[in-house]
């Protein structure tokens, strides 16, 4: 029998910070100027912790020895920071609740330099969940603040998958001429970027000028005050992003407008080539495939990765595979605060529609659900609804879902139609205007229901429910 104490054990480790007893043999100073702390530590746990630290005292760098006692100074680490490591150090226990977002971040670039991996992947993860709105409010300081780390790419790929999905905030900040280089290349290396190639094209020409002093307040619409080195000057600054931009994606008109002026910064053989693809209809070697499409949605309740999921869904697809711009419309038939939540109006709206995507925003906590219907509302057998008949139409295709809160992809849920002869339940009943399943969810005017009767499993914790917005979409494929 194997008895496990890691409790107690991590209780009695923690003891040593607390009693600060005379057998210490490490002091670590951290902070700067007037914002410093000092540290007692023991060797042994530091080593057995720390990679940094194991390899410092072994290769007696970045530590000095005086009576005994090893010496570190770390000014680029806060003491608010460096307590909670050493306390992870001893301890085992990592407590987030009270800090400031800010030493959170810098919690994890301290974690970086000491090499302590379990740490930067619970930390990551942490921000992620629990941090999302500071982090969109702060992409331009997490990235310009990790963006050098390997480490921490989990949480890099987060910002820029945000900037991706909705791009213009970014790109129209004055922050975006501050960008440092390797961030702006890992934007324009994504395919899921969702943002125009001409404008792409536009920002990067823009930021471009805004790197070189000499170039400031060059006119960009009249290249009549531009001369040889203005050229060659952008030409050196932008060379390293000219073949991230997917040239053959920008139409002709757009191409001849705003790029051939630039002409000078493309390699010559890839200028003849976008050239010939444009106005020779030549095809090109080595084309970079086209980025996924930003499908437009006019919605105040989802954003457009969610209408890129809802669309693969219907495809029975995998959430996140790439869609090529406007591949699918997504048609707004009806808004509650716009149109009202009685439920005449929400048939009326989506009355022989085809097929449709419903989208709610509950009250009661934020959550988004929905339900996809493959058919027309209100429709039978060619007819359209007779409204004193009750029936269900039949499909595998039609499925509900959650969302979640609408900030987080990856905490999204599916749960289709398992038996397809009780799919979508069409009748007169007064309160009930949409209805999947006859219980699994409908939608009364201002309320709704929950109960798991002919789909996979339940969306929602809770049976019933308070309506804060809710959208219908006529969806086709475009």
């Amino acid at each position: 029998m194997v008895s496990e104490f890691f409790p107690g054990l991590s209780q009695d480790f923690s003891q040593l910070l607390v009693d600060d007893i005379d057998d210490y043999n490490v002091v670590i100073k951290v902070g700067e100027n007037t914002n410093t702390k000092e540290f007692h530590a023991h060797s042994n746990i530091l080593r057995a912790r720390s990679p940094y630290f194991k390899k410092a005292f072994l290769q007696n760098r970045r530590v000095t020895k005086e009576n005994n006692i090893f010496n570190f100074i770390k000014p680029n680490i806060s003491p608010i920071v460096f307590e909670m490591v050493i306390r992870y150090m001893y301890s085992g226990i990592l407590d987030l609740r009270e800090k400031a977002v800010t030493d959170i971040l810098y919690l994890l670039v301290a974690s970086d330099e000491l090499l302590m991996q379990g740490l930067i992947t619970f930390v990551q993860k942490y921000l992620i969940e629990n941090q999302a709105e500071w982090l969109q409010d702060n992409l331009f300081n997490v990235l310009h603040t990790l963006f050098q780390f390997e480490s921490c790419k989990q949480l890099q790929d987060y910002c820029l998958e945000s900037i991706c999905e909705d791009p213009e905030p970014f790109f129209n900040s004055p922050k975006f001429l501050t960008l440092e280089k390797n961030i702006l290349l890992g934007l324009l290396d994504r395919d899921d970027m969702t943002m125009d190639e001409i404008e792409l094209w536009n920002n990067l020409i823009k930021w471009g000028i805004a790197q070189n002093s000499e170039l400031n307040g060059k006119n960009v619409t009249n290249l009549n005050s531009w001369n040889k080195e203005d050229f060659l000057t952008l030409k050196s600054t932008l060379d390293p992003f000219i073949s991230h931009i997917r040239y053959f994606d920008i139409s002709s008109k757009d191409f001849y407008n705003k790029v051939w002026p630039f002409k000078t910064l493309l390699p010559e053989e890839l200028f003849e080539n976008i050239v010939s693809f444009h106005f020779a209809d030549t095809q090109p070697e080595n084309k970079l495939p086209p980025r996924s499409g930003k499908l437009p949605v006019d919605s105040i309740i989802i954003k457009p990765k969610y209408a890129t999921i809802l669309a693969n869904w219907t495809q029975r697809k995998d959430a996140n595979v790439r869609i090529l711009k406007n591949e699918y419309t997504f048609n707004l038939i009806y808004r509650g605060s716009r149109d009202g939540f009685d439920t005449d109006t929400m048939r009326s709206k989506c009355n022989g529609q085809g097929a449709t995507i419903l989208v709610i925003k509950i009250k009661e906590n934020g959550f988004i659900i929905g339900g996809y219907n493959p058919f027309n509302w209100n429709y039978y057998n060619g007819d359209y609804y007779n409204y004193y008949r009750e029936y269900w139409n039949n499909t595998t295709e039609s499925f509900i879902f959650f969302l979640g809160d609408g900030k987080d992809s990856k905490k999204v849920k599916i749960s289709r139609v398992v038996n397809q002869n009780c799919a979508i339940y069409e009748s007169k009943h007064a309160n009930i205007a949409l209805n999947f399943g006859n219980s699994d969810l409908v939608i009364n005017g201002t309320n709704g229901t929950c109960n798991r009767s002919y789909y996979e499993s339940d969306i929602l914790d809770i049976n019933n429910f308070s309506i804060e917005e809710m959208e219908i979409f006529r969806f086709y494929q475009s």
